[in-house]
């Protein structure tokens, strides 16, 4: 008796006190009705299994203790109608369907349930197996009644401060909101917060749009329009930020009732909106920073052709006028003057190869003219040391063909001052979207490209056209200088 009425007071306990701290649960009052039916049944017999009803109620349709499952309702009246006929209710047959229909139904709602809503019903679920465990058993009959009768007293007590614990405790909205935060931990991107939103509301059709110019639009920056509420299908919650809508989300309505929930996911959606406008503002700042390289490397090698050009249509060719009047005056002199006349042609002459070699290094014509494939081959037959080219046909973009040929030229210019080689390689290859260059000598390695200008002012030039350059000069194993350039479309 006394365990009994310990029952019956935990269930009242716990009812009152779910009912005074979150009013807005209709456990709380279940609870308390299952309670003090449950005590009146110690005094009356003929509500000694009242409480079957409001127990079962409160259990099915933890924790808003409503429901809109015309079968689930059918089933809690089922409950009341057994537990207000005594006669009914001590038959073995009609409370083993009962119990194997509400621990059915139980299973079928938490599996059902996603995210925080199938975590909050595990508690439901684990009250329902344990009260109807020592009913079925009593029910069945045998030496273990009186076992039964002391587990169910346990068990409904047991549940009852198990079920207001929950819901007073908040811990599965604390959990869920704490596992929204280590979610959102590692990347801000518009997915992962879609994503991780939707797993700790249990709603894997959610959807986030962001408040962008005046208009709503996806996490691909496609507009998008908000539908209108529907009750029991979609509904959206807008998120706002000092007033003005920064987002709103698409969602189940049953997805985000709890209120501490709600004002958790408001505010992860404020922080990871802000940490996303922060990563695209750095993200053009950074795509400016590389058009800007980009354009300077561009504008080097227009201002290297011009003056190549410059140099070939001015000095080059003042020097070649100046050279054939002195070629003529030689010509119709004779001794010691035609003499140094000669001297001087060829001092003119040395000029304007050399000129010619400036210009061609400044920016080679047949770069611009033929391609890539025709400057390089000028290049190899200056190179004072053998050169196998393999390059192929074909014309690139003109800065990347620029940068590809003065990799290579200071490529071969360290290999003739530095790396005491017999011979060197130069490969050329097209794989895909970009253009790979490869330059190599059999020296005596142990090349620093740090100790250079020369390496460093490639390394930045790649670079800027968004490739990269590397070098691998191991002692006595010669030297291979490699660059990666884009050339797809937008390179």
């Amino acid at each position: 008796m006394a365990a009994d009425v310990a029952a019956g007071l935990a269930l009242l306990a716990a009812g009152i006190t779910s009912w005074a701290r979150a009013p807005r649960s209709g456990t709380g009052p279940l609870l308390a009705l299952a309670g003090v039916v449950w005590l009146a049944g110690d005094a009356w017999s003929s509500l000694a299994y009242a409480h079957r009803g409001p127990l079962v109620h409160a259990l099915l349709t933890y924790p808003s203790g409503r429901t809109r499952s015309p079968a689930l309702a059918a089933l809690i009246g089922l409950a009341y109608v057994d537990g207000l006929f005594p006669d009914l209710a001590r038959e073995p047959f009609p409370t083993i369907l009962l119990m194997a229909l509400v621990v059915g139904a139980a299973m079928l709602r938490y599996s059902r349930a996603r995210g925080l809503e199938r975590r909050a019903l595990a508690v439901p679920l684990a009250g329902a197996i344990a009260i109807a465990g020592p009913l079925v058993v009593a029910a069945i009959g045998s030496d273990a009644d009186a076992a039964a009768g002391w587990a169910y007293d346990a068990a409904v007590a047991l549940t009852a401060v198990a079920l207001a614990v929950e819901l007073l405790s908040g811990r599965t909205v604390r959990a869920a909101a704490t596992g929204l935060v280590v979610d959102l931990g590692d990347s801000q991107e518009p997915q992962a917060l879609r994503a991780a939103l939707a797993r700790t509301v249990g709603d894997p059709e959610l959807e986030i749009a962001y408040h962008v110019g005046g208009q709503w639009v996806d996490e691909a920056g496609r507009r998008m329009a908000l539908p209108a509420d529907a009750p029991g299908t979609r509904v959206v919650t807008v998120v706002e930020d000092q007033g003005a809508p920064v987002a709103a989300l698409v969602h189940d309505p049953a997805a985000i009732r709890d209120e501490t929930l709600a004002q958790s996911v408001a505010a992860a959606v404020r922080l990871a909106v802000a940490n996303v406008r922060l990563q695209v503002d750095v993200a053009a700042r950074v795509r400016e920073v590389a058009a800007s390289r980009r354009r300077l490397v561009e504008a080097g090698d227009e201002q290297r052709r011009r003056i190549r050009d410059e140099l070939r249509s001015g000095a080059e060719r003042g020097l070649a006028d100046v050279s054939r009047g002195l070629a003529g005056l030689a010509a119709d002199r004779t001794g010691e003057t035609a003499a140094t006349l000669s001297t001087l042609v060829a001092e003119l002459e040395a000029a304007r190869g050399d000129l010619a070699r400036f210009a061609q290094g400044v920016h080679p014509r047949s770069l611009t003219e033929h391609g890539l494939s025709s400057a390089l081959g000028e290049l190899a037959d200056q190179a004072a040391i053998p050169v196998v080219l393999e390059v192929p046909s074909r014309r690139f973009p003109a800065t990347q063909e620029a940068a590809a040929y003065f990799v290579c030229s200071e490529g071969l210019a360290n290999v003739a001052k530095y790396a005491e080689a017999s011979g060197a390689r130069i490969d050329i290859d097209a794989p895909g979207q970009r253009l790979i260059v490869r330059v190599a000598d059999d020296g005596r390695g142990g090349a620093d490209p740090s100790r250079g200008s020369g390496l460093r002012g490639l390394a930045d030039r790649v670079a800027a056209l968004g490739g990269a350059l590397s070098v691998d000069s191991p002692p006595g194993g010669g030297t291979r200088l490699t660059a990666e350039l884009p050339i797809g479309a937008g390179s």
